[in-house]
């Protein structure tokens, strides 16, 4: 294959290697991964949806105090009060508003750490099982 004309083919080269080892989809490492990586994608994707959610609500509401701010005043003193009324009701709801995205974060490295914790002990309890090679004898001379 020559790399400046042709593009890899990621999909023909698995067929191939499937063709020479068809039962390694099957093998026990290989479905681990796929679970583990399953467990992944889900944590992710609750921490994303979750995200979300709380960027939408933090946005709606600006948006909704922007709209306040925006209607018209005949003095430049009840502007101002309306400004300082959103300036410090947004500084007040802000440590709330942090706390609950670091909520989320914390719930996310709990669900990966459950799911790397249990992989990590596998193998280390099969290596301690095993058995051990015997040493060679020294020479002595």
């Amino acid at each position: 294959m020559n790399p400046m004309t042709e593009m890899f083919d990621f999909n023909k080269n698995m067929e191939a290697f499937a063709k020479f080892y068809p039962d390694m989809a099957g093998a026990p490492p290989v479905k681990a991964m796929a679970d583990m990586a399953e467990k992944y994608r889900t944590v992710t994707l609750e921490a994303m949806n979750r995200n979300m959610e709380l960027t939408t609500a933090w946005m709606r509401d600006a948006a909704r105090d922007a709209a306040t701010l925006m209607t018209a005043d005949t003095s430049p003193d009840a502007y101002a009060r309306k400004a300082g009324e959103m300036a410090t009701s947004a500084i007040q709801d802000l440590p709330a508003r942090l706390m609950a995205y670091a909520d989320v974060a914390r719930k996310a490295q709990a669900g990966l750490m459950e799911t790397v914790l249990p992989a990590a002990a596998r193998p280390a309890e099969s290596a301690s099982e095993a058995p051990k090679p015997a040493r060679p004898a020294r020479k002595t001379a």
